[in-house]
């Protein structure tokens, strides 16, 4: 068994540090640490993450996890904060055993710090042996935040009740409440579709089906907007429409797979 930890310097060759900027960083640093874990296949949860070890002079202590875990899970987490302490992102790529969402809350860190300035990063080997030493600094984390904020383009369809339409707005759009997952999405359309959006807000329950190029957020790989190219409408069957097609044949859906029941065609 072993023990996740890692070492942090902050305001090194300094005395002491901002209480102000000590606290926003020591919880952007959990957050980092919680979803790298989660990562390496490690559950944590708030408040887990203790600092020790502390030393005067600069803010030096220890970030440690208070629970045993594998050695082989203990590896492959000092593995991984070792590649995101070095990436570089004029030539590397995520290793695929890091999350985008990982990568952000690490670039994070360094957005609360000052362009001059270094948060020392220690690595402990699990078997033993010498601090392997890093920095983290705001020039690093800033390219790395900026390509995973970056959107992902990708042409898809998205399924929603139209929520608002701004069509005297310098590029008209709309938005439609995603039926996946409830958010709003900004849906940008060309004048060839205004028709279409017109009829949408006639009915309240029209569902839209709006197909088109999507940008998606990269750490989350939720769409944040739109382009529609196309946009077809279907009536929103009632409760009572419902419960008859369903009760029409009661184990339709039990004994779908979890796959065709998300990819169900209507």
């Amino acid at each position: 068994m072993a023990r996740l930890k890692v070492r942090f310097v902050l305001n090194r060759g300094r005395h002491g540090a901002p209480l102000s900027k000590l606290g926003r960083i020591a919880e952007q640093t959990e957050k980092f640490l919680r979803s790298l874990a989660s990562d390496c296949h490690v559950s944590t949860n708030p408040g887990e993450w203790l600092g020790v070890n502390f030393r005067n002079g600069s803010v030096e202590y220890d970030a440690e996890f208070q629970r045993d875990v594998n050695a082989g899970d203990a590896q492959v987490f000092a593995r991984n904060l070792e590649f995101l302490a070095d990436y570089d992102s004029a030539s590397d790529g995520l290793n695929g055993s890091i999350s985008n969402a990982t990568a952000l809350e690490f670039a994070r860190i360094g957005s609360l710090i000052d362009p001059d300035e270094v948060i020392g990063l220690g690595i402990f080997p699990v078997h033993g042996g010498s601090l392997k030493w890093r920095n983290i600094t705001y020039s690093q984390t800033a390219n790395l935040r900026r390509e995973i904020e970056t959107p992902l383009p990708a042409h898809g369809a998205l399924q929603g009740i139209l929520h608002a339409w701004f069509k005297e707005a310098r590029e008209p759009n709309f938005q439609i409440r995603d039926l996946s997952n409830d958010n709003l999405i900004k849906i940008s359309y060309p004048s060839s579709l205004y028709s279409q959006v017109a009829q949408a807000v006639q009915e309240r329950t029209t569902v839209l089906i709006v197909s088109g190029l999507i940008n998606f957020n990269r750490a989350t790989r939720q769409p944040l907007d739109m382009v529609a190219e196309r946009i077809e409408r279907q009536r929103m069957l009632s409760a009572a429409e419902f419960e008859r097609l369903v009760g029409s044949e009661p184990n339709f859906v039990a004994d779908m797979t979890e796959f065709e029941h998300d990819h169900e065609v209507t």
